[in-house]
Formats: structure tokens, sequence, C-alpha cells
């Protein structure tokens, strides 16, 4: 049988094995009272349970360390924009191309799995351990992961939009812990009033909103002084925040029997609204271009669609069985919906609102992200020659790169390949015979530069051509369109006097 808890109160995990006797681990479903348990060695007794928040939300402040220098190491994200599912009681991590729909990687992250948070680059996939006391980090690249101790029970994480740390939530000691992503080393702890279900970064990165799911309310963070300011109750069990694309409204997933999203207004930390929903909200994510508030309710079985100018409900939408949460795809189009109970990942047009796929799952899918589009630039090329004849003539060439975007092309190279052994000259390339290399460093969208060479002119050319093609050999981030990549130029030289360019 399942163990037997209050409703408002998660039983803590013990931390550590090898400990005699049998210990169980539920996640409880307030209002459907589903119980999804799992049986396994630990203490012989819990370490305790997290008692109720008092009646009032109070101020609580930590003190701040010194931030560790460094940042992660910088590396492209999957190919296709990946969802990354993980499963209640499991220890791996499973990787869908939300192109293809095709599951490429079942990954052993080395925690027992819960929420998940993506880098900024989509290059990692931090894994919160919760049952485990760890943080696995998988590299999107490879598909493998690593994994790094925080102790407690770390619930959730939020990453600073440079990538650079991470704010862990912590439901066992009620803080969150910041952590330096280069060193993994903990810079400091913030207090918080009651257990932390769930951790988000506003879109500009300056807080932090923690989701007290006893306390019934939210509190938020500084992450430029690291310290909690007073809570805001919205009642029910908070289990998820988000934010809008501009960061004035927080909307919090209600949890238990409220069936309700309270719509919090960021500036004057006040609850502007209270939208009735499904019940047993466990998420709500908000749609790019901040029309709507999607939320997943678990008890119900659906999604509620919120139009957030006018805290609405316009649309409830079938789900598996057990929503519990929500990722959009990088374009809009869809959204994946890990069902719990179920045992499915539905694929949602956001459109038309109809299911496209269901994707079934041997464990209990419970939260996704998914990794951003790989960024792209897109580097056209264009070669003029310009003839300067003379009793030692020449041939001027300006190659010229422009950035089509839509990403800053972070490096590039040309290269410029030359018919015979002609060595050219250059302020600005690299030369050799017959070839000349030119680089560029951070050009921005819409911006172009221009790179000069000379190729000298025999005073016997006798008609000889002269062509010049100039390609793209390398860049970063992807360049899309091949097409534009490359640009000739011929001349003829009947002598260094005469000489013609097409």
């Amino acid at each position: 049988m399942c163990c037997s808890v209050p409703p408002a109160v998660l039983p803590v995990s013990p931390e550590g094995e090898g400990a005699a006797g049998e210990s169980r681990r539920c996640v409880v479903r307030v209002v459907t009272n589903k119980r999804l348990c799992r049986a396994g060695r630990g203490a012989a007794v819990w370490a305790g349970a997290l008692a109720l928040a008092a009646s009032g939300l109070v101020s609580q402040t930590a003190q701040a360390a010194p931030a560790a220098a460094g940042s992660p190491r910088a590396a492209q994200p999957p190919a296709h924009p990946t969802a990354y599912v993980s499963a209640l009681n499991s220890r791996t991590v499973t990787a869908i191309d939300t192109v293809t729909g095709e599951t490429v990687a079942r990954i052993p992250v080395g925690v027992e799995t819960a929420k998940l948070a993506v880098s900024p680059d989509g290059s990692r996939v931090y894994v919160a351990g919760q049952y485990s006391g760890g943080i696995g980090v998988i590299d999107t690249a490879t598909n493998t992961a690593t994994s790094f101790s925080v102790g407690g029970l770390p619930t959730d994480i939020a990453i600073t939009p440079d990538g650079t740390r991470a704010y862990i939530g912590d439901s066992f000691q009620r803080q969150v812990k910041v952590y330096d992503l280069a060193t993994q080393t903990q810079i400091t702890t913030v207090q918080t009033i009651g257990d932390v279900y769930d951790v988000e970064m506003n879109p500009a990165g300056t807080e932090v909103y923690a989701s007290l799911s006893v306390a019934g309310g939210v509190q938020a963070i500084s992450t430029a002084t690291n310290t909690a300011a007073r809570g805001i109750r919205t009642y029910g069990h908070p289990r998820s925040v988000a934010f809008g694309p501009d960061g004035t409204r927080a909307y919090v997933a209600s949890g238990g029997n409220d069936q309700s999203v309270a719509v919090v207004d960021t500036t004057t930390r006040t609850v502007a609204a209270t939208v009735t929903t499904g019940s047993d909200v466990m998420a709500t994510r908000v749609t790019a271009d901040g029309a709507r508030a999607w939320t997943a309710n678990a008890g119900s079985d659906n999604l509620s669609i919120l139009d957030t100018a006018t805290n609405t409900v316009t649309a409830t939408v079938p789900a598996g069985d057990g929503p519990y949460d929500i990722a959009f795809t990088p374009d809009g189009r869809h959204a994946y919906v890990p069902n719990v109970a179920g045992r499915t990942v539905s694929v949602i047009d956001t459109t038309t609102h109809a299911t496209t796929a269901s994707i079934p799952f041997s464990e209990q899918p419970a939260y996704v992200v998914i990794t951003p589009a790989r960024p792209e630039a897109d580097l056209a090329v264009a070669l003029a020659a310009t003839p300067v004849p003379g009793l030692t003539g020449r041939i001027d060439y300006t190659l010229t790169v422009t950035n089509n975007g839509p990403a800053t092309a972070a490096t590039g190279t040309v290269t410029t390949t030359l018919t015979g052994s002609t060595t050219p000259t250059s302020t600005d390339c690299a030369t050799g015979p017959g070839t000349v290399r030119c680089t560029l460093t951070d050009l921005a969208p819409g911006a172009s530069t221009t790179r000069t060479f000379r190729v000298p002119v025999g005073l016997l050319s006798l008609g000889a051509p002269y062509t010049a093609t100039a390609t793209r050999t390398d860049s970063t981030p992807t360049d899309p369109d091949p097409a534009n990549d490359t640009a000739s130029r011929t001349c003829t030289a009947t002598t260094s006097l005469i000489i013609r360019c097409t």
C-alpha cells in the first residue's frame, strides 16, 4: 500500500543508503487522491514531514558569499529542438527529437529525476535529483551526463540568462541554493519561509520566484543581492510559476483543491486576478507572444488556455491521464505534455488543439523541457574585382561578407582560391601561393564587413585568365543557406597594360 500522509504535506526522503528497513516515497496528487509510490531501501524511518507553514508570510534573507569565477563551456545545442522528459522514480531522462518525433536517447543521469532546466544556449539540461541530493547535467550535443552533489532535496532549478548561475530549490531545508555552474560550487543560500516545490527565473534575470507548496504562496528572490522578499500569498498548494515575456505578470499554478491560477502583478507583488481552471493545476506556461497561458490540470486530465488580456479561460483541451507539465517547441506550434498516470507524452497542436501524437512511456513521465532552436547566421559572400593596368599591373579584389542573420556570427572564415601559383598580397588576410584566407568575428545581423587583397599581373600575360573564387569555409553558428556562400570573378589580361574583369 502507499504511505499515508496528510493531503497538504509531502514526506521528506531520508538521505543516504544502506540503513536497514524499508521506506516508501510518495508523490501526492491532492485533488484526485491518486498516489504514485516507490518502495525502496533507505533509512528505517522518514527523516520527518514538512510542517505546515505559519499563517503569515514573512520576509527572510540570507548572507551572501563571494561569487566564484568562470562560466560553463560553450557548446552547440542539438541539431533539432529536443524534448527532454524526466519520469517519476527513474534515473534516466528520455530525449525526443521534436522535428522527427523519434526518441533519440535514454540518458542515465546519476540522480533520481525530478524537474528540469535547459541552459540558455541549449547546450546543457540540468536535472534536479530530488531524492538523490544531486544535480544531473546532460551534454545535449552527446546526450551523456555527469552529476554533482548539492545535498538536501533539490526539487527544481532556475538558470540565469547568462548561464553562469543556478538557483536550486530545496524542499527539505526550505531554501534556495545558489550555485556557480562552471565550478559546480555553492555561492550562497537563501532561506525561504516554506518548502520549495518550484523555482522560476523572470525574463530579465533579476528575480527568482519560489513556489511554496505548503505555505500557500510564492516568494521573490533578488539575483543581485540573493535575498528574499516578503512572500505573496496565492493560496492552494503552488506547484509552478510562469512569467509573461515582459516579466510584469507571473502565473502561479494552485495545485490542490483550488482549481485555479493566481495572476501576480510582479511590480506590486499582489494577486491581480484568480482564474478558475481544471483541478490539481501542476504547471503553467506562457506562449512566446504572451497572449496565452496554458495550465496542466492533473486532476481533471485536461489543459486550460487563458487569455492573458482578459484573464479568462478561452479553451479547455483534453490531455492524457494526469497531465503534469507543459513545454512549447521554439516555433510555438506544438506543446509537449507528460501524462504521469497515463504513461504517455501528448504532442498538441497549439492552433487546432488537436493531439497529433501520443508517445508511450514504460515509466511515469512528469516533467519536460525543450532545447532552443540552434542559432543560425546566414553569411553571404560577394567578391568585386577592379583592374589596375600599368607596367606593374594588378587586380584589386574586395571581399564583402554580409550577415543575413538571424543570429550574430561569432566567427567566420572565407577562403579565396586563385588560378595558377600567383601569390597575392593583403593587409587584412593571410595569403599564400594561390590562396587568401580571411576571418571575421562578432558580425551582427544585418552588418557587413570587407577585406581586400591584390594579385599582380605579368607584363606579357598573352590573354591569361585570372580567376578568383571566394568561399565561406567555416562559421559559427551554423550557416543555413549554402547557396550564397561562394562568389567568383574572372579577369583576362592581354598584357599588364590591358586587363578586363567580369
